[in-house]
């Protein structure tokens, strides 16, 4: 999924001709502590709202402040991961999609990247989740996939959701199978360090409501 999937249009930029007034009355409006700042169709950067509130006089430009601006962005042909990878960075509440020639056409914002990403089939699709802590050296997707499939399942997806340290990382693997304990049993038996679980079948309630959640929250 590409950021131009997810542009947001609605919200609106500021120029230079804004005033920190206007600027503070949008963020409230669509609920967000970020704007962009564009001269017609070229992008100048992004304002924020904690420098916004220390300024006293509402109705000064905000072309007065041009060089305190972020100048964070991202290109419409840009994977939706390096999009999240630069709001968790930079901590905003959204970043403006460029076009390849540099051209302003709009932003994305955290709530609308979550929306995209529970649209996903990782996401979407229902199934169980397996966490396991992995070597390096012993890392092998193509094992992992071979013990999956041979328990009559796939898998949907893949993330190193944890690094340790350059040796050790922590593995998440969602399979389209609810019921993924027999794929445990398996993959213990090839001696593999399974940390959790997430499935339909644990008798255990706070296991079975760690489950729920996630799946609620997955499938939001």
């Amino acid at each position: 999924m590409l950021s131009s999937e997810i542009l947001i249009t609605e919200i609106p930029s500021l120029t230079k001709e804004d005033s920190v007034a206007q600027a503070i009355e949008w963020m409230d409006e669509f609920k967000v502590t970020h704007l962009a700042v564009n001269q017609g169709s070229q992008y100048l950067g992004l304002i924020y709202e904690d420098y916004l509130f220390n300024i006293e006089n509402g109705s000064e430009k905000i072309g007065n402040h041009i060089h305190n601006l972020i100048k964070t962005s991202v290109y419409e042909n840009e994977h939706v991961f390096e999009v999240v990878k630069l709001i968790e960075k930079h901590k905003l509440s959204l970043i403006p999609i460029l076009s390849t020639k540099d051209l302003f056409l709009g932003v994305t914002t955290v709530s609308g990247i979550m929306q995209a990403i529970a649209e996903m089939p990782l996401v979407k699709n229902p199934g169980g989740i397996i966490v396991m802590d992995l070597v390096v050296a012993d890392y092998s997707m193509i094992e992992i996939a071979r013990i999956v499939e041979s328990n009559d399942a796939k898998i949907l997806g893949s993330f190193i959701t944890r690094s340790y340290d350059d040796n050790k990382f922590e593995l998440t693997v969602k399979v389209n199978k609810e019921n993924v304990q027999d794929i445990i049993q398996t993959f213990e038996r090839f001696e593999y360090d399974i940390t959790a679980s997430y499935d339909e079948s644990s008798s255990d309630d706070d296991l079975q409501d760690r489950y729920n959640n996630l799946m609620n929250y997955l499938n939001m």
